[in-house]
């Protein structure tokens, strides 16, 4: 049911269009926040820090995607107290400075964060949605109404940042990106199994947000946090790998050993 629906709902919304037009609604936030003295500069240590975590991720994020090749990545950070970052069609990755300054995410623990907001842009989860919101806006005569300034670049622009901050991604997309942004990011040297103390800080420090806390735009139940952990095993050697070693002499991560997969047998 997912598939074929899937494919029917992204195709209302073509993916150049919806790239064209977060390209610039991204550039309306960059705007918005520079002339407001809340965009951090090239220099400062929040954007530092997160450019050099994309940049680890991007050569690993390509083969999810054939238009990723052809994306203009860009990262901006705005200067805010909100949890909350989301990565725009087209590779366009807004952070807000909440998310580093309140939740004290360690590295690893944002490698994989990023790299889940990366997959969600990969496996176009956003114009999966948007497309099943024009769908359920069909006119009478069975004909798609303009949306967001769809059937014109000219137009209005999409708001698609304000869309993904309402937007609550369904389970298929969080395992979806769960497994493919950790993926990424443990081939990029990130440890997998930061996933976990990772969503569990986002817990902690959202919850009490039910409009827009980030575990209730990308919900995380118990169930979502095992199948996170029951991952691991294959996760732990793409990370070992990249940093050099092999799986049994990592050390133990925060409590976290070192899953094994059970063999047929057992």
């Amino acid at each position: 049911m997912r598939y074929g629906g899937y494919l029917v709902f992204r195709n209302l919304i073509p993916s150049p269009m919806l790239e064209a037009q977060a390209a610039e609604e991204f550039s309306q936030i960059v705007y918005g926040a520079e002339h407001a003295n809340r965009l951090y500069g090239d220099t400062d240590a929040h954007v530092t820090r997160v450019r050099s975590i994309v940049d680890k991720l991007i050569p690993y994020s390509l083969k999810w995607n054939e238009r990723a090749k052809g994306w203009k990545w860009n990262v901006a950070v705005v200067r805010s107290p909100d949890i909350r970052m989301y990565c725009l069609p087209g590779g366009k990755i807004v952070v807000y400075s909440g998310l580093l300054d309140r939740a004290r995410l360690n590295d690893n623990e944002l490698g994989m964060l990023i790299g889940h907001e990366i997959a969600h842009a990969l496996r176009e989860h956003a114009r999966e949605r948007l497309g099943e919101l024009q769908a359920s806006q069909l006119d009478s005569s069975g004909t798609i109404p303009q949306l967001f300034g769809l059937a014109d670049l000219g137009a209005a622009p999409l708001g698609i940042g304000s869309r993904l901050l309402e937007m609550k991604y369904e389970s298929t997309d969080e395992t979806e990106a769960d497994v493919i942004g950790s993926d990424i990011a443990s081939r990029a040297g990130f440890d997998p199994r930061a996933a976990v103390t990772l969503w569990d800080k986002l817990a902690t420090a959202t919850r009490s947000n039910r409009d827009q806390g980030y575990i209730y735009v990308h919900p995380y139940t118990p169930v979502r946090r095992q199948d996170i952990i029951k991952r691991l095993p294959d996760m732990l050697p793409l990370y070992a790998k990249a940093i050099g070693k092999s799986v049994d002499v990592l050390p133990d991560y925060a409590g976290i050993g070192r899953p094994r997969r059970k063999p047929v047998s057992e």
